[in-house]
C-alpha cells in the first residue's frame, strides 16, 4: 500500500481543523481566514518540495587518467677513436747490464738496448743515438744507426763503455734523433751501474800455530798437541797438510769457509826419543805456502 504524500496529509488535517472551529458569528470571514491559512501552508509546502530534488544528485564521472609511457631510446655507443701512431716512436724490448749492476772499477763492457720501431716511419742510417746527460762512461757522443728498421722491426744499439776508476754509482742517458734532427725519445736510453773495487782473491792471510808445551822432560813416549788457527779474507776452500822435521807429512785435508774468518785445526805427534824437532803447516790452496815452523824439545828420562 502506498503512503500518502506528506503534503496531502497536512492539507487534510487543516481542513478537518477548519471544520471543527467554533462558529462565532463571523462565518464567512473566519472561513476565509482558514482558507487563507491553508493556501499559505500549501504554498510553503510546495516551495519546500520544489527545493527537494526528486532524484538523488548524480556524482560526477571520474576523470579517466591514461599513463603515457615514454618510448625507450637506446644510448648510442660510439667506438673509441683510434689514436694515430707517431711517425717516430721507439719502445724498449730488453737490455744488458740492467739497472744497479755492480762492476769492478776500470772494467770495459758493451751496453746494449734492443728497441722496436713502434711508429709508422722507417728508420734509416741517418738516425742516430746521441749522449744526453749524466756520465758518458767513455761512450760516444753520437753514433748512427747501423741498419734500416721498418715499423714493427727491432734493432740493437750497442755502445762500448768503461766503468770509472772511482767506486760509486753512475748513470748515463742517450736519446734517439731522427733524420730530421728531432729527438723522438721521451725518457731516453740509460745505463745505471755501481762501480766497486775488485774483491781480493781468496787467500789465507795468516796462520797462528801453538803447542801445549814446546819442551817436555820425562818418561817417553810423549805426545805433543799442535793447533793452527787459519784465517782467510773471503769465502773459499783451504787445503792443507802438516809436515815434520823427520820428513813425514800428514794426509792432505780441506777446510771450507763461507765467508772471511778464522777456523782451527789440530795435530798430534808422539815422540819417543830425546831431541829437537819442528812442525810446519803447508797451505796448498790457495796460497801454496808454508807457515811456522813451530819448534819443540823432548828430554826422555831413564
Amino acid at each position: 500500500m502506498k503512503k500518502a504524500p506528506l503534503s496531502l496529509v497536512m492539507v487534510l488535517m487543516l481542513v478537518m481543523l477548519a471544520c471543527n472551529l467554533p462558529i462565532l458569528g463571523v462565518g464567512n470571514r473566519e472561513s476565509g481566514q482558514v482558507a487563507t491559512v491553508v493556501a499559505k501552508t500549501m504554498a510553503a509546502i510546495n516551495s519546500q518540495q520544489a527545493k527537494i530534488p526528486t532524484q538523488p544528485p548524480r556524482l560526477p564521472t571520474p576523470t579517466s587518467f591514461t599513463t603515457q609511457t615514454k618510448a625507450f631510446v637506446p644510448t648510442q655507443i660510439f667506438p673509441p677513436t683510434a689514436t694515430p701512431l707517431p711517425c717516430n716512436w721507439a719502445t724498449l724490448v730488453n737490455e744488458t747490464y740492467p739497472d744497479g749492476t755492480t762492476l769492478n772499477v776500470n772494467t770495459a763492457f758493451n751496453k746494449s738496448w734492443r728497441i722496436r720501431n713502434s711508429g709508422t716511419c722507417t728508420w734509416n742510417t741517418n738516425y742516430r743515438v746521441v749522449f744526453y746527460s749524466g756520465n758518458s762512461l767513455g761512450g760516444p757522443a753520437s753514433r748512427n744507426f747501423t741498419q734500416i728498421v721498418r715499423p714493427g722491426e727491432t734493432m740493437d744499439i750497442i755502445l762500448p763503455l768503461k766503468v770509472p776508476s772511482t767506486p760509486g754509482t753512475y748513470k748515463g742517458v742517450w736519446h734517439l734523433v731522427g733524420d730530421d734532427n728531432v729527438d723522438f725519445t721521451k725518457y731516453g736510453l740509460w745505463v745505471l751501474i755501481n762501480a766497486a773495487n775488485p774483491a781480493p782473491a781468496f787467500a789465507v792471510t795468516s796462520v797462528g800455530m801453538t803447542v801445549d808445551a814446546d819442551m817436555f822432560s820425562g818418561a817417553c813416549p810423549h805426545a805433543f798437541h799442535f793447533n793452527a788457527a787459519i784465517t782467510t779474507n773471503s769465502a773459499g776452500t783451504v787445503t792443507y797438510y802438516w809436515t815434520r822435521s823427520d820428513d813425514t807429512s800428514s794426509p792432505q785435508q780441506s777446510l771450507t769457509f763461507t765467508a772471511s774468518g778464522t777456523q782451527s785445526v789440530a795435530y798430534d805427534w808422539n815422540l819417543e826419543t830425546s831431541g829437537d824437532y819442528w812442525v810446519k803447516l803447508y797451505i796448498n790452496n790457495p796460497n801454496h805456502q808454508y807457515f811456522a815452523p813451530l819448534n819443540i824439545t823432548l828430554a826422555c828420562s831413564e
